[in-house]
């Protein structure tokens, strides 16, 4: 053998050397993350919202990238991908490069989608969490001449005309959607369900009387409820919110387990390398602990969350048991 004849100090020398080397490409691979999160972002980020402009996760969505823009000097872009529950901006982002340029605006919509198994993707082994931004009680709305003006008076028209009362949703399969399943089982009455393509659409179909109620988050119906043109039945939770304390909760009237919380989050592909997750995770909670961004969430009736990505993906998965046995007991075909 080469090894054997060669003196022992050169062989020692050579056998430095590979160490040496070796340590210098372990040490290589170590940094990597390090230098990418460094570099990140070195362009533009994309933040795709899966519904149409104008509704609560997008006027969410903006927020947020308006202050990351601020603070990286780099454009955070919003693209609205509607379509499919949200499914078609949902594929967009899981399929996109993992390197942290395509990001997804999530809401509870996300994990209703997987509860329902209509997903083109593994709503959790194709998912990167991120970061949770915030959390809206549901609240149910209807016009202020309506004679429904709260959960008695819902229950008891519900019952004397079953399937009567209307209400619409941003799709077949969204927490608008399956939030007033919910409150259908809740209350033991039928409700007729009218999808549209997105939230701004329910409510104008629900100023013009096409239909009955409508479910949204606390971002949307604050603002409407005082001007004036919709009138709140209930809020869900245990509390009243600070920014519409005159609207009594579901619990106060009768019905404690209706706990529907419409949360918004941002997540990405799977695959994207940790350090970059790393760096989003914090920059989006340093964005969330600013007082402007919190008086805006917490006046609109929102309640920043923040977190990491593993309470993140709890939120998610236990979100997916819950609305799987709605959807088992109510009997909800999603075509």
């Amino acid at each position: 053998m080469l090894e054997s004849r060669m003196p022992q100090r050169a062989r020692t020398l050579v056998l430095g050397r590979l160490a040496f080397g070796a340590l210098l490409a372990l040490t290589a691979v170590a940094t990597m993350p390090g230098a990418a999160a460094q570099s990140y972002p070195a362009r533009a980020v994309k933040l795709v919202v899966p519904f149409p402009p104008g509704g609560p996760l997008d006027a969410t969505g903006r927020l947020v990238a308006q202050k990351l823009t601020e603070a990286w000097g780099q454009p955070v872009v919003v693209e609205n991908r509607a379509g499919a529950g949200g499914n078609m901006g949902a594929a967009h982002v899981l399929r996109a490069r993992p390197d942290g340029y395509t990001l997804l605006n999530m809401s509870s919509t996300y994990a209703i989608q997987a509860a329902v198994g209509k997903t083109p993707f593994d709503a959790i082994e194709d998912m990167q969490p991120i970061v949770m931004l915030a959390s809206d009680p549901a609240i149910v709305l209807a016009l202020p001449g309506s004679p429904l003006r709260d959960a008695k008076s819902l229950a008891a028209a519900g019952r004397a005309q079953p399937g009567r009362i209307r209400y619409g949703s941003a799709g077949v399969g969204s927490i608008a959607h399956l939030g007033m399943v919910e409150l259908g089982l809740r209350l033991g009455i039928e409700m007729q369900h009218i999808p549209y393509k997105g939230t701004s659409q329910v409510y104008a179909d629900l100023m013009a009387g096409s239909i009955d109620v409508m479910l949204a988050g606390t971002t949307f119906a604050a603002t409407q409820i005082r001007a004036g043109r919709l009138r709140s039945l209930g809020i869900a939770g245990t509390r009243r919110t600070a920014s519409l304390p005159e609207v009594p909760t579901f619990a106060e009237q009768g019905y404690p387990e209706y706990q529907v919380h419409d949360w918004k989050a941002i997540g990405g592909p799977r695959g994207m390398p940790p350090a970059v997750v790393q760096y989003l995770n914090r920059e989006v909670n340093a964005v969330l602990a600013q007082q402007s961004v919190t008086e805006k969430l917490t006046g609109e009736g929102s309640a920043p969350v923040g977190g990491t990505p593993d309470q993140m993906m709890q939120v998610i998965r236990r979100d997916v048991a819950h609305w799987r046995d709605i959807v088992r007991t109510g009997n909800v075909t999603v075509e």
